[in-house]
This record gives C-alpha cells, structure tokens and sequence, in this order.
C-alpha cells in the first residue's frame, strides 16, 4: 500500500552558490537552499541493496539488488519472486550486480545490459555483459567486456552505464581503491593517468563489446582502445541528454571534493594531479592544486561531501520549471540535488532532504521522478508536488 510522506520545505532563490563557466567550477558548499515543497510516496520496497534502476516501455521498473537478484515494479506493485542474474557475481565491499541499462533497439532486440563486480576478494574487477528480456527471463546472457587488471579490495568499481546517441555504450570505471590499496606497487588511485588500465576511466564500446573505429585512443600503442575518458576517481553517475548529446557524470572525490563534469572524448580530468578533496586518513593534501591547464576542470565540484550516485536528466511534467537540470543522487548528504545547467555549465542547485542513503534516480514513462533509497531495505519513492 502506497503512504505518502509530506515533506515540507521552503522555496528559495535558485542561484544558490557562485556564478559559473565553462572554465570555473561552480563550488557547492554550506547551505544549499530547498526545492518547493513535494511529496514523497514510497512505492515498493523493501529492496536489498538496490543499485540501478531502469524502466521498460510498459511502464515498469527493472531494479538491480548487489546480493545479485533483479526485481520488477509493475503497476506499482513489487512483483515476489526475485530474478537471478545468469553470471556468477562478487558480492562484496561497493562490488555486486550494479547497473542496468536498456538497449537503445529494446523493441527490436529486447536487450539488457548490465555491469557487476567479478572474481574474489584477491583478485576482482568490473564486467560488462548482456542478456534478452523474455517474459520476465534474461535469456542468452554474454559477457561483453570485463577490466583489463584486477585489484585487490571490494572499492571504487565505477560501474554506471549510458548509451550515446550513435547507440555505443558508455561505461565508467574506478580508480582501484583508497590508499594503502597498491596496484604496480604505487598507490592505486595513480593508475587513473596510466592510459594502460582501466582504472579511473571512462569506455565506450559497442553494444557487443568491440571497439568503435573513433574512440580517441584506438591507434595510440600505449593506451588501451576502449578508453574515452580518463583522469576519474570513482564516477557512480552517468547520463547523456539526447537532444543536446551533451554528456554528464558525477564522481566521488575523497574527504569532500566530489565532482559533476561534463564529458568530452579524450579529455582527462585529473585525478590525482588535482582535486577539491584531501586524503581519508589525515586530511592532508592529495594534490596541491585544485586547477591546471593540463586538466578539465568540473562543471561543480560539491566541497561538502554530496556522495553522489546515480545522474538523470528531467525531462517530466509534474515540475515544469525543472525541465533539463540534472538530477543528482546523494548517499552521504542524503538528498537529491537538483541542478541547473546552461551553456555546458552549472549555474546552481536546489536540494530535496530525502532522509535516507539516495543511490539512483529515474523518470519513469509516466512522467514522474523516481529515486531508489540504499541499504539491506532500500525503497523505490516517487516524488510529486505537494497538492494545495
């Protein structure tokens, strides 16, 4: 049974924190002001661990659980039985079954694809493959891709998955782990400038796993051919917007210092050479620079820690004026930040407290904005304006 929660927030000014170009991150810190008020109804759960979310073109939710089970919301209603995904997963740390995205054929193909953590705890890394959607069975699963290295610890498997305009599939990956975590006997966060891994990048493959002819790094013999961006952390957010064909992702940085950047192919955006964020242990500085020409800097960088998950573009009608921002998931600030964006650029964001870890957000074919809620009982919610 749905129960609808009101939550009651003040309207505020939009332009909450700094003027913005292309070339200046607009800095996200103390007070973010609150959207309109809304309400929040809990449409299904409870979910484990729920990681992606994504809707069919009947309306329904595909949702994965990391313990490896994918659920279906139809008509509102969680369906009992759990689906099993058809690959053997490692269920461990930030490791599990993770992102789920549609075919961009799906009426002709009826494809899935989907990202989860693979090998044990000595040796793991992120993997990519796909399956047919009949009648509530994937059927004929293949795996499409898999992270050239392993890594040692259950952290920073990235794992968002977005398709392009042209239908290539984008799909970010992380850095390794925190120090004291060593890949090559350096610490493994380096690896995000060594165009020899996948570690902090971002690929671009086909939907069968080969490897576009233009990606910007094919013919360079000291980088690896699915490479399109690099220079990432640990990027939980991805989204494209179809008409613009703009491309967006967010990141996590470490003590603070997350980022929301806008995607270009070839573009390395850093990480470690610098950031907003200091080092876990110490709070001492990682780099000593938060810019440099070398780099592209982030369209935001959130210097309160925002966490982010999951990214989506509005683009329903129950908020009109929230037409083409961006929707940011918030797991540590426990929120959705709403974003506006103009000319490639973040101009300001409003915030929406939702009280509980945020991991993905969608619009469904309805038109309504739906969030999913993290944990062993995480929850599918709709947000809707609060009726006078």
């Amino acid at each position: 049974m749905k129960s609808p929660l009101i939550v009651v927030v003040t309207t505020c000014i939009f332009f909450s924190t700094a003027a913005n170009s292309q070339n200046n991150p607009l800095i996200s810190r103390g007070t973010i002001p609150l959207a309109e008020e809304v309400t929040l109804t809990s449409v299904a759960g409870p979910l484990e661990y729920p990681w992606g979310i994504t809707s069919l073109p009947d309306g329904s939710f595909l949702i994965t659980q990391r313990s490896g089970q994918l659920r279906i919301v139809k008509d509102g209603k969680l369906l009992a039985d759990p689906i099993g995904f058809p690959a053997e997963i490692l269920f461990l740390g930030q490791g599990g079954l993770l992102d789920i995205a549609v075919s961009p054929t799906f009426p002709q193909d009826q494809m899935l694809y989907f990202s989860y953590a693979i090998g044990n705890m000595d040796n793991n890394r992120l993997a990519i493959g796909r399956a047919k959607w009949n009648n509530g069975m994937l059927e004929n699963f293949e795996e499409i891709f898999k992270s050239a290295q392993g890594k040692n610890n259950g952290a920073h498997f990235g794992s968002r998955l977005a398709f392009l305009p042209d239908k290539t599939l984008l799909a970010t990956i992380g850095d390794g782990g925190n120090p004291p975590q060593e890949f090559l006997d350096i610490f493994a966060r380096e690896q995000a400038q060594n165009l020899q891994t996948h570690f902090g990048s971002i690929i671009r493959i086909n939907g069968d796993g080969s490897i576009p002819d233009d990606n910007p790094f094919k013919n360079q013999a000291d980088a690896l051919p699915q490479i399109w961006s690099f220079g990432h952390r640990n990027p939980q957010g991805l989204v494209i917007d179809q008409q613009s064909g703009e491309i967006w992702s967010s990141e996590h940085g470490p003590a603070g210092g997350d980022e929301l950047n806008r995607l270009k192919a070839g573009s390395n955006y850093g990480w470690p050479r610098v950031t907003f964020g200091r080092d876990y242990r110490d709070g001492s500085n990682i780099a000593f620079k938060i810019e440099d020409p070398e780099f592209t800097s982030p369209a935001l960088a959130w210097l309160d820690t925002h966490a982010p998950g999951g990214l989506a573009f509005y683009t329903g009608n129950a908020f009109p004026e929230w037409k083409g921002r961006l929707i940011s998931a918030g797991l540590v600030s426990e929120d959705l930040r709403i974003i506006q964006i103009k000319d490639g650029a973040a101009i300001g964001e409003l915030r929406i407290p939702i009280g509980e870890r945020v991991r993905d957000a969608e619009v469904g074919q309805d038109g309504s904005l739906y969030i999913l809620t993290d944990g062993p009982k995480g929850r599918l919610l709709r947000i809707d304006p609060e009726k006078q």
